[in-house]
Order: structure tokens, then C-alpha cells, then sequence
């Protein structure tokens, strides 16, 4: 009775410690796996069964939310694997779908699978009564009502899933059902698939054999025109179809394939493509327009045949002849004009050369209709084993696009592509060659430019790179003929671009040349490297001899400068990306022509520019002028000067003159060192006059009969304002000894006639020696010349040389003198028509009482 009884207690002892690690298993296991919020209430525990009244968790990636009841788990004594699993209830809410990430990662030759069976851990009998799926969709939750069953006994799978909808759960809609097993090791699948019997598959693939493998199936597809309920769901899922659509349906699709093989019995892809005989047919046919959601409307008819004798071709052929109408483009395709009604695709191969499965053969032939008309055509090679590759040569493309908006602000019209290639793709990388690519188009507007009647052609072209697109090259010879382009700092010419392209996506360089209709020219060498664009160009040599490109291509070209001789040539680099930085230099060497109402003799000089974070210097450290001619005639000048700004306000920067000065009338004329500030109203200068000959001053009037010698110095305060030049106070003396002066009129003895002080005054001018000649000068914005002459001296000849002081009040129109010294002058025909049509055009306003 006592063993009895400690027997009694030692089982008892061991059913607590075996419930006890049941629970801690459970326990341990619950805890690793990766879950959010668990929580769990269990109904009961035994040796061989756990009943979880319910179990909820959430996931974090996907965002799920799983609410579980009523689940029964079995299992045999003393072994851990489930026999049984039965769910009474569920809800499994996806919150978000997943975003998926992108695998880059070329796919090498893999292999057949070395274990067909199924896994020693499935349970026997699994059981779904009902559980409700919520998925995100465009009413915010579509909700179906899953139940499923699944039998696993002895190796041998039977399964069957149900899905309704829980607006109507008692009618299914999409039913799965099927059975899987192996024999010898090898599966043997069947499956079907109804969807709210409308859509119908079927599937049996079945693979046998010892030494090698007998693969046999069939695959069998029926779609009839859309059910309501399809219909609506489609819409729930934003794949609404088209009213004219669904009247086009009429007829149902039907797919019908079956295969029989017999593969060798290893399992390297390579061997079995090596040594497989067999045969693959396949018949689809879509009689009437079947809805792609997303792609659009399919119809037309695909027929393949493909036979293999121990890996080699013995029968090859595919007709396929589809037609895809109102093809679905994204949005951004649509807003850029590309838009196309039907898109029909055939491709064909007869395999009357039994060609080999490295080398299969392909005609295909793409063609749109509608705004975007694409036609494409060529002849396509594939290698079917591993590593598998494709090329198609001799092909042929052509586009003709009404509009395309490329972006917002850009319009390009009337586009018709030509061109011919060949591409080629391998496992790990890609070549496209382009050959006599020819683009014509009508025109190209943007914001502020129009081009008309473009051409673009291309010749030997090659892009290359990887599969990733790492190391993508190109390699191209581009020419761009413009029939005329319009842009408001330019006038309406012909343009030309030829240039060489050469690279990488990271490190890319184009060698160009830019030219247009008036013979100017720009080469020029772009360079792209690591995020860094930088750019060389060099003007070709102007010889202004044979004419100016310059003012013929920029409408801001001064209208009164005309450049007539001598030679122009500038180059620069600039810095684009990340920041824009650029030097410049221009060059005249010899230049002549005319500005306004002067002309000017062999101009040179070396100009620098600098730009820099918005920052603008423009440097001319010796510009030499050998002779202007204004009337008066002066030269040569020299210039050294800076002039710094900014691109706010590039007129309104400061100008800092180091030398600046003029020989003139045999003395010289400089202008002191200054810097003046263009963004103030008006600046104050001072001009210094050294030594100029008398003689040669007097000689510029046309009409005096004042004859002189003696050299004149002094200052003169300029101020320069909006409204013109002023000075005032102005001194002007003759040097040390003095000089002559003779005034001879040719009406001096009617001059003198009845006035004694004249006659005085005349008889001391006809040969007065001087010792003193002062004069202040003023001049104001009317163009009055004020001088107030002091002269002190006498005439030998005159009471013995008596000394003689005379103050003489000077009034003179210094414009009217400089005209008509203008006129007078032996200077070109295009200055004097220049002052001419001033003095009309100044007439007429003091005819009409405006003030000069």
C-alpha cells in the first residue's frame, strides 16, 4: 500500500514538473519571438495541449496589430512539434503597407531546390474557422473574412483557403484550394484558384524520376468580364476600370500551357539547360480588350512553341501580335505631352534555323498612334543559360511628338526622332550604340529663350555601364544647328554647337564649339568632377577689318560705337557647381571706329574680369588710345583703372582711376587719382593742364583770326552729375616768360572806324607781347564756356612799349564750336551725318519751345 501510494506521489511530482516546464517553454518562446504589446490569457494546459482563450501583439515592421481568440495547440507527449493548430477567431489590421527596398543586387545562377519535402515541423491539421483582414485601401479600410484548412498527413498536403467579403460573408469570392506531395522525394503540385467565378486557374506540375527528372504540367487561365463585385473592388483599390472599357469586354480570356521535360538529375541550372529534352507550348488569347489596372487595356493573341533535343533546339517559333489601348502613363509623363491611344506589339520568331539556346533569335516591332507616334523595330538575340544575356541589332526608332513639355517652363514642339542602334545586355552590364541619331524640331521655348527649326544629329554614340548603374559611361559626337534663336540680349541668328562628349556619371567632359550666322565663335571645354562643374572657353580672334560679330549678335551693342579695324580675342574659366566663380579676360589690340560723334586710333588694352560670390572686379591696368579725334583732336591717352561692383546694382559700383591722362595740343591733361562712387548723384574731379602750346590751341578754332605762342597750365574743377559736366573756378595761366599774341581781323580798320578805344585795343593786339595771360574758367550744363582773360605786356611797336593791361570777358557755345569744328574737319562721313541729325533734331525741339 505504501509503494503504492509513493508511486502515487512520484507521478504526481513529475505531471507538476513536466506542467512547469511546459509553461517555462512557453514562456521563453513567447518572449523571443519580435513582438510589441503581448498579451495573452491562457484557459488551460496538459501534457499534450494549450488552450489560449486569447493573444494579442503588434509588429513593427510591417505595422500590424493582431488580435487572436479561441486557439487550440496540440501536441504528442514528450515531443515538442504541433499536431494541431485551430483558431476560432481573429482580426489582423495592417496599419501601413511595408515600403519595399531596393535590391540592387544583380542575381547569379542558382540552382534546383536539393529538398522537395515538406517540413518535418508542419502540423498535422491546421484549422482557420474565421479570421478578418484589414488592408488600407483608398476608403480607408477593406476588410475580408479569411477561413482556411490544411491537412498534412504522411507527406501528403491537402489545403483550401476561402476569403469573403464581410460587407457579404456568406459568398465567397476567391477560393484556393489544391494538394501537394512528393514521391520519391519529388513534388507533385496541384492547385485552383476561383475568383468570385469570374477568374479561373489552374495548376498541376508534377516532376519524377531517379537518375534524371521528368517535369510534366499544364496551366490553364479563364477570365471573364468583370463581376460587380470585381468591378468594385477595383475601385476600392484605385484601379477602376473604364466604362468603354468594360463594353470592349466581351469576350473571355483564355491562357492554355503544358510542358514536358526531362532535366538531367543534378541541380545546376547550367547542366540542366545543357542536357534538358522536352517541349513548351503556350496559346493565349484575349479576344477583346482585357483591363491591365495600371498598364491599360490588352487584346490580341500570343502562340510560342519551344522544343529541346539534349539541350539543343529542335523546335523554335513564336507569333505573338498584341495590341495595348489606352495605355495608362504616370502623371508626369502625361503633363509632359507623351501620351499615346494603342501601342501595338509584335514579336515573331519561325525558328527555321534551329538556332541554339545561347543565340535564340527574335523579331520585335513596337509601334504607338496618337500624340507620342513611336516605331520601333529589330532583331533580338537571347541566351537562355547562365549567364544570360540579350542584344538587339539593326534597330530602328523613330518618334514624331506634337508637343512635349519636358518641364513647366519648357515647350518643344513638333519633335521627329530618327536613329538607329544596338544594345547589348549581360548579367553584370549594359551597351547601347547609337547610330545617325537625327532630332528635327520646330520649335523650343522656354522663359526667355525661343529656338526655331532645331537639328540635332548624333554620330557613333556609346553608352555603357553596370547593371546598378554605378559606372555609367558615355561617349558621343553631338552636333545642334539652330535656324534662328531668340533671346532679348541677342538678336535673331543662326546658331551652331558641335562638341565631343566623354565620361562618366561623376566625371564627365565635353570639348565644343559654338558658333553663329554674324561668324562669331566660342570654344569651349566643360568639365564635370565629383559635383564640381567648371568650364574654359576662348573667343575665336575677332579681325574687325572684315566686320563685328559681336555687334551683330548682342542687341545691347552700343548703337553709336562702331568698331571698324583692329583685333579682339578674350578666354576666361568659370566655376558653375557648387558655387559660381569666374575670371575673364579681353584683349583689343589695334582697335579703331567711331563712338558717337568722335573717332578713335589704335585702342589696346588687356581687361581682366573677376567674379566672385556676387562680387564683380573689372580691371584694365594699362589701356593706351593713340589718337581721338572729337573736333579736337588729342592723343595719345592712357588709363589705368579698377571698377568694383556687385550683380544688385552693377552700375552703381566704385571706379578707381590711378592715371588717366591725354597729351593734347602739344601739352598734357591729366586727371588727378580718384575714386568715384557711381552710386552717389553727382562726383567732383579735378583736371590738371601741363604746358599746352598756345599756338596749337588757337589753331583748332576754324574761323580766328588770333594767331599766338606761349605754354598754358592750370586746373580745372569738374562736377559730373545727371544732368551734364559744370566747372567752376577754373584757372588757366600762361608759364614764365609769357608769349605772343596777334589779332589781325580782316575788318579791322571798319572796326576802328569812329571808336578810339578800339582802335587802342587792335593796335596793342597786332603784336602784343604778354608776361601775364590768366583766365577763370566756368562752364555750366547748358554748354556756356565762361572766360574771364587777364593780360598784362605791350606791343613794341606801340607808344614806345608801353605796358598794357587788358581784362577780357570770353563767352563761347562749346557745343556749337566743337559742331562746327566737327563739320569743318576733315573727320569721316559718319560723324558728320551723326552732327547733323543732332542740329535737326535740336531745331526741332526749340521750334516746339523745349529748352536745350
Amino acid at each position: 500500500m505504501r509503494r503504492w501510494q509513493k508511486t502515487l506521489l512520484i507521478a504526481l511530482a513529475l505531471l507538476l514538473l513536466l506542467t512547469a516546464s511546459a509553461y517555462w517553454y512557453l514562456q521563453k518562446t513567447l518572449a523571443a519571438l519580435p513582438l510589441q504589446n503581448l498579451h495573452y490569457q491562457i484557459s488551460s494546459l496538459s501534457l499534450r495541449q494549450l488552450h489560449l482563450s486569447s493573444v494579442s501583439f503588434s509588429l513593427d515592421n510591417p505595422e500590424l496589430e493582431i488580435q487572436l481568440n479561441d486557439i487550440n495547440l496540440s501536441w504528442q507527449l514528450f515531443d515538442p512539434r504541433l499536431t494541431k493548430v485551430q483558431l476560432g477567431s481573429g482580426d489582423i489590421r495592417l496599419l501601413q503597407w511595408p515600403q519595399t527596398a531596393d535590391n540592387n543586387t544583380p542575381t547569379t545562377g542558382g540552382s534546383l531546390p536539393a529538398d522537395w519535402q515538406l517540413p518535418a515541423n508542419l502540423p498535422e491539421q491546421i484549422n482557420i474557422n474565421q479570421l478578418v483582414l484589414h488592408l488600407p485601401c483608398s476608403e480607408g479600410d477593406c476588410s475580408y473574412q479569411l477561413s482556411a484548412a490544411l491537412d498534412n498527413v504522411a507527406q501528403q498536403l491537402q489545403y483550401q483557403l476561402s476569403a469573403a467579403d464581410t460587407n457579404t460573408p456568406n459568398t465567397p469570392r476567391l477560393t484556393l484550394s489544391g494538394d501537394y506531395t512528393t514521391v520519391q522525394q519529388l513534388p507533385l503540385l496541384n492547385l485552383r484558384l476561383d475568383l468570385d467565378n469570374n477568374t479561373q486557374l489552374q495548376l498541376h506540375q508534377k516532376l519524377s524520376g531517379h537518375n534524371s527528372i521528368d517535369v510534366t504540367g499544364k496551366l490553364t487561365i479563364d477570365i471573364a468580364p468583370p463581376s460587380p463585385w470585381i468591378i468594385q473592388q477595383l475601385q476600392l483599390w484605385q484601379a477602376a476600370v473604364p466604362p468603354e472599357a468594360l463594353e470592349r469586354f466581351t469576350a473571355p480570356v483564355s491562357v492554355r500551357s503544358d510542358w514536358q521535360f526531362q532535366l538531367p538529375g543534378t541541380s545546376s541550372l547550367a547542366n540542366i539547360a545543357a542536357e534538358a529534352s522536352g517541349h513548351w507550348q503556350l496559346d493565349a488569347e484575349l479576344p477583346s480588350p482585357l483591363v491591365l489596372p495600371g498598364i491599360g487595356q490588352l487584346q490580341g493573341r500570343v502562340t510560342a512553341k519551344l522544343g529541346l533535343q539534349h539541350g539543343e533546339l529542335s523546335q523554335y517559333q513564336l507569333n505573338s501580335h498584341l495590341t495595348l489601348l489606352q495605355p495608362e502613363l504616370s502623371e508626369d509623363l502625361l503633363q509632359q505631352g507623351i501620351k499615346a491611344d494603342s501601342v501595338d506589339i509584335t514579336l515573331t520568331a519561325d525558328g527555321h534555323t534551329l538556332p541554339q539556346l545561347t543565340a535564340l533569335p527574335l523579331k520585335l516591332a513596337l509601334s504607338s498612334k496618337g500624340a507620342t507616334e513611336v516605331d520601333i523595330t529589330g532583331d533580338a538575340t537571347f541566351n537562355l543559360t547562365p549567364p544570360f544575356s540579350a542584344q538587339i541589332h539593326n534597330g530602328k526608332l523613330g518618334l514624331l511628338q506634337q508637343q512635349l513639355k519636358p518641364a513647366p517652363e519648357v515647350l518643344l514642339q513638333k519633335l521627329a526622332l530618327q536613329t538607329q542602334f544596338n544594345a547589348y545586355w549581360l548579367a553584370d552590364q549594359w551597351q547601347l550604340d547609337l547610330q545617325n541619331t537625327t532630332a528635327d524640331f520646330a520649335s523650343l521655348n522656354t522663359t526667355d529663350i525661343q529656338l526655331l527649326k532645331g537639328n540635332i544629329t548624333t554620330k557613333n554614340s556609346r553608352f555603357s555601364g553596370d547593371t546598378l548603374f554605378n559606372n555609367t559611361t558615355l561617349q558621343a559626337a553631338v552636333g545642334v544647328n539652330i535656324g534662328q534663336l531668340k533671346q532679348a540680349q541677342l538678336k535673331p541668328l543662326s546658331w551652331q554647337w558641335q562638341a565631343e562628349l566623354s565620361g562618366n556619371l561623376r566625371e564627365l567632359s565635353v570639348a565644343g564649339q559654338l558658333t553663329n550666322s554674324a561668324s562669331l565663335g566660342v570654344a569651349h571645354q566643360l568639365r564635370y568632377v565629383n559635383d564640381a562643374l567648371t568650364v574654359s572657353w576662348q573667343l575665336d580672334d575677332i579681325f574687325l577689318l572684315a566686320g563685328n560679330p559681336l555687334a551683330a549678335t548682342l542687341t545691347s551693342w552700343p548703337a553709336l560705337l562702331e568698331l571698324n579695324r583692329g583685333r579682339l580675342d578674350a578666354s576666361g574659366e568659370a566655376s558653375l557647381l557648387p558655387a559660381i566663380n569666374t575670371t575673364a579676360e579681353l584683349s583689343l589690340s589695334g582697335v579703331s571706329g567711331i563712338y558717337d560723334r568722335s573717332l578713335f586710333k589704335d585702342l589696346a588694352s588687356t581687361i581682366q574680369l573677376e567674379y566672385e560670390n556676387g562680387q564683380i572686379l573689372i580691371h584694365a591696368p594699362e589701356t593706351r588710345l593713340a589718337e581721338i579725334n572729337h573736333g579736337l583732336i588729342a592723343g595719345p591717352l592712357l588709363l589705368n583703372a579698377d571698377y568694383r561692383t556687385n550683380m544688385d546694382a552693377i552700375s552703381a559700383g566704385k571706379l578707381d582711376i590711378k592715371q588717366l591722362q591725354i597729351n593734347a595740343m602739344g601739352g598734357q591733361i591729366q586727371l588727378q587719382p580718384t575714386q568715384l562712387d557711381l552710386a552717389l548723384a553727382q562726383q567732383d574731379v579735378v583736371l590738371k593742364l601741363q604746358q599746352i602750346a598756345l599756338t596749337n590751341l588757337l589753331q583748332q578754332h576754324p574761323t580766328t583770326d588770333l594767331t599766338g605762342s606761349g605754354l598754358i597750365s592750370g586746373t580745372v574743377p569738374l562736377r559730373i552729375n545727371r544732368t551734364g559736366v559744370t566747372v567752376n573756378n577754373g584757372a588757366i595761366a600762361a608759364e614764365s616768360p609769357g608769349g605772343e599774341l596777334q589779332y589781325r581781323p580782316a575788318g579791322a580798320q571798319n572796326m576802328a572806324a569812329g571808336n578810339a578805344g578800339m582802335k587802342v585795343v587792335l593796335e596793342a593786339l597786332d603784336d602784343f607781347h604778354y608776361s601775364v595771360l590768366s583766365s577763370d574758367v566756368n562752364y555750366d550744363t547748358q554748354g556756356k564756356l565762361s572766360l574771364a582773360l587777364k593780360l598784362q605786356g605791350s606791343n613794341p611797336a606801340l607808344e614806345n612799349g608801353r605796358a598794357i593791361n587788358l581784362n577780357i570777358n570770353l563767352e563761347e557755345d562749346l557745343p556749337a564750336l566743337i559742331t562746327s569744328l566737327q563739320l569743318s574737319s576733315k573727320i569721316s562721313d559718319k560723324i558728320k551725318q551723326r552732327v547733323q541729325q543732332r542740329i535737326q533734331q535740336q531745331s526741332i525741339k526749340n521750334t516746339n519751345g523745349v529748352k536745350p
